[in-house]
């Protein structure tokens, strides 16, 4: 049974993905890790939020490398009902909430509960009685058709909020951690406009008021959009028609210029408020989407989660703070043997790079000149290990060539000196960013909102060598880590890897000092990228 108390409204946080723990399959990468920052953030103060998300399977989830270098996907062994995860319940029994889309389908959830307020809950469509279609629905994150998608979204923003009314918590807003779940409105505006269609703008700008919006990406395939007649469709199924003007409904969504219905026009319109996840993203974000009430939110990470716990203490000696950090970077060499089988020295300069891999993410720019790049890392008494990690979304073939084609180059020209680690996940990010010791981060600028990452190394201490993108670009990186030129960006990392060397391999005293000072200013540097920061901007710009 779920309680909160009668005068507690908490914010609905509405996001597709949630990357809350190694166990579930419910996220995809950066988007969901940065939900389960903030739910995470939430609970340590018990400040109240109840998470809604989607109960993914976890087909496809499993990243596989073969011998030639390429991905395969595999599916995750995960079952709710074994997991840590409860069901929701009243009164002893499945709570079991129906969306009718020209059947009506049964929806249970499973939730964790963070703290006293903080609650978080995932759909299921995979219910007896339910079509294939619809039991089929979350089998895998970002997968299939406009059909599927639309009414993953369905389920996602109305199934979302028929499940608070059922547990009968108000919430104070519902906060759309990205568009697919804006169909949130389309259930709050039915209640509030009763039977009379000629309310409907009326009613929609009511339930705006309560609804906030962020935004996470610039990049086109991030900001999803879908044929009008098919979300026309939909919205009929699911009897918005009988109480509302669809055409109004629709209307909210389209691009002028595409004619589409895009889900982030859609979100902008539908809410009273909206952010961005950086200062840079939200200079962006004004020239794209102007007319909008914005507030830029640079992201934020859970140190809790993160950081090593020695390095939390700002008194730390550098001495103790080296052998700390030489103590994670073991442990990291461990892991890395356990996942591939390769074993390497955890005393080189280890340098990582790891993420989704994309095209805006330029995974190729350490590469590009590999003559360089071999006679940099086999320096004498200054080698490099190179790590790489990150999946390739399962339907993106392109990239996956692209990924077996850096592989292939570990396994000859750089073997020896650089790895590939399979299936990043919670588990080995925690691991990467705490035993690398330079953290390689190289989107393109414009095209990075905001990215997290680096905040994460920052935190232990790793020195971060990065484009300035998103969060990057607020920071002063003189003698901190390393700026890269993007415009001759492979240079820029090749000259930045030669004076790292020499400043890691410092031949006085019994630690690099100046490596060491580097790392307490990186250190010092993430308190102002917390996700303790990002919640606290959220209630005093977003909630108030």
């Amino acid at each position: 049974m779920i309680n909160l108390p009668k005068n507690i409204n908490p914010v609905a946080y509405f996001c597709v993905e949630f990357g809350i723990d190694n166990e579930l399959p419910t996220y995809a990468g950066g988007l969901g890790i940065l939900a389960g920052e903030v739910i995470s953030a939430a609970a340590d103060i018990n400040f109240p939020m109840i998470g809604i998300g989607l109960l993914h399977k976890g087909r496809k989830f499993v990243q596989h490398i073969d011998e030639t270098g390429y991905q395969h996907d595999l599916d995750s062994v995960f079952d709710p009902n074994t997991s840590f995860l409860r069901e929701t319940t009243i009164n002893g029994k499945p709570l079991i909430i129906e969306i009718s889309c020209g059947e009506t389908i049964k929806v249970r959830s499973y939730y964790i509960r963070l703290a006293d307020h903080t609650l978080l809950f995932f759909l299921s469509p995979n219910v007896d009685g339910n079509s294939e279609d619809w039991r089929g629905l979350l089998n895998t994150i970002y997968w299939g058709d406009e059909d599927t998608q639309i009414k993953q979204n369905i389920l996602l923003g109305v199934g979302g909020v028929k499940l608070l009314e059922a547990l009968k918590i108000k919430p104070s807003f519902y906060h759309l951690n990205e568009g697919r779940p804006a169909f949130v409105v389309t259930e709050l505006i039915k209640h509030l406009s009763g039977v009379d269609k000629k309310d409907v703008e009326n009613s929609w700008n009511l339930a705006q008021q309560s609804i906030v919006y962020t935004n996470h990406t610039l990049v086109k395939a991030g900001n999803v959009s879908y044929d009008p007649q098919k979300v026309r469709h939909y919205l009929e199924l699911i009897d918005v028609h009988k109480q509302l003007d669809i055409n109004f409904i629709i209307e909210k969504g389209i691009e002028q210029e595409s004619k589409r219905f895009d889900m982030t026009r859609f979100a902008l319109n539908a809410s009273h408020k909206v952010s961005a996840v950086s200062k840079a993203h939200g200079k962006i974000s004004k020239k794209l989407w102007p007319n909008y009430n914005w507030y830029a939110i640079t992201n934020g990470v859970h140190l809790p989660r993160w950081q090593t716990h020695a390095f939390r203490n700002t008194s730390i000696h550098d001495r103790d703070l080296w052998d700390n950090h030489v103590r994670k970077k073991a442990d990291l060499s461990k892991m890395v043997l356990n996942r591939t089988g390769f074993k390497y020295d955890h005393n080189r300069l280890v340098v990582t790079w790891a993420r989704r891999v994309a095209g805006y993410k330029q995974p190729k720019a350490v590469i590009s000149d590999l003559n360089r790049l071999v006679k940099i890392i086999t320096r004498e008494n200054k080698a490099i290990q190179l790590l790489f990690a990150g999946k390739v979304h399962p339907g993106d073939d392109q990239n996956k060539l692209v990924l077996q084609e850096i592989i292939r180059y570990m396994q000859n020209e750089l073997s020896g000196y650089a790895i590939f680690v399979p299936d990043y996940d919670i588990s080995l990010a925690k691991s990467l960013v705490s035993g690398s010791d330079i953290w390689l981060n190289t989107p393109k600028p414009n095209e990075e909102a905001s990215g997290t990452s680096g905040m994460k190394a920052l935190s232990n201490g790793v020195l971060n060598m990065t484009t300035v993108g998103g969060w990057a670009k607020e920071v002063n990186w003189e003698n901190v880590g390393w700026k890269l030129d993007d415009n001759n960006l492979s240079a820029s990392i090749y000259s930045s890897l030669e004076e790292a060397q020499d400043i890691y391999y410092e031949t006085t005293g019994d630690y690099p000092k100046t490596w060491v000072e580097r790392m307490r200013k990186s250190i010092e540097l993430s308190k102002n990228f917390t996700a303790d920061r990002m919640l606290k901007e959220y209630v005093k710009y977003l909630y108030s």
